[in-house]
């Protein structure tokens, strides 16, 4: 599907070149983050086993690690499945509607899905400074790392939301932008 969208996207030139280029970015993004945070949060928690089995004690910071890595494998994996059309979604109305009234609709539920996000991420700054004294013990790492994820997911999702807007608007399909389909991943 996604070679669909890209083929339907190359006739709109610089404008779907961008588009493309900015999803590739917060794709790349989110994989690295994800994946950057899972790899950690295993040699941490390998490490921590293995003193722990030869000496009997254990080196104490790798029990932080999930609460400040956690939340950054799952915003990186929300944006991800954003970036993939891959959220639960209901699409009764949406398969009533013509491709015009498809269209309305889908790029109003960009805007909703971005004033949101870009919102939250506002809101997410002052949670940040509230929860700037917290500091965990053995490492000395603010709590603000793991809100941070918070703010940056919420920013990922509503810079999708701006881009599958703009897919909205040069595709001739609506239905067709994000369109997740299981069986393409077998």
């Amino acid at each position: 599907m996604e070679v669909l969208h890209e083929r339907e996207m190359t006739g709109a030139g610089l404008p779907a070149s961008i588009i493309q280029g900015a999803d590739t970015v917060i794709a790349v993004a989110a994989t690295v983050i994800a994946i950057g945070a899972l790899v950690s949060l295993f040699l941490s928690l390998m490490a921590e086993v293995v003193v722990r089995y030869l000496t009997t004690q254990g080196l104490g910071w790798p029990s932080e690690m999930p609460n400040i890595l956690f939340p950054w494998l799952v915003m990186a994996g929300i944006v991800l499945a954003a970036q993939r059309g891959a959220h639960i979604s209901v699409t009764l109305i949406l398969d009533m509607l013509g491709r015009r009234g498809a269209r309305l609709l889908l790029l109003g539920m960009q805007v909703v899905v971005a004033a949101t996000f870009f919102y939250l991420a506002y809101i997410g700054l002052a949670v940040i400074e509230i929860t700037g004294s917290e500091v965990y013990p053995v490492t000395g790492i603010s709590a603000r790392w793991a809100y941070l994820s918070l703010i940056v997911g919420f920013i990922g999702v509503g810079l999708t939301a701006v881009t599958t807007f703009g897919r909205l608007l040069l595709v001739e399909d609506p239905r067709s932008v994000r369109a997740h389909i299981a069986e393409e991943e077998l």
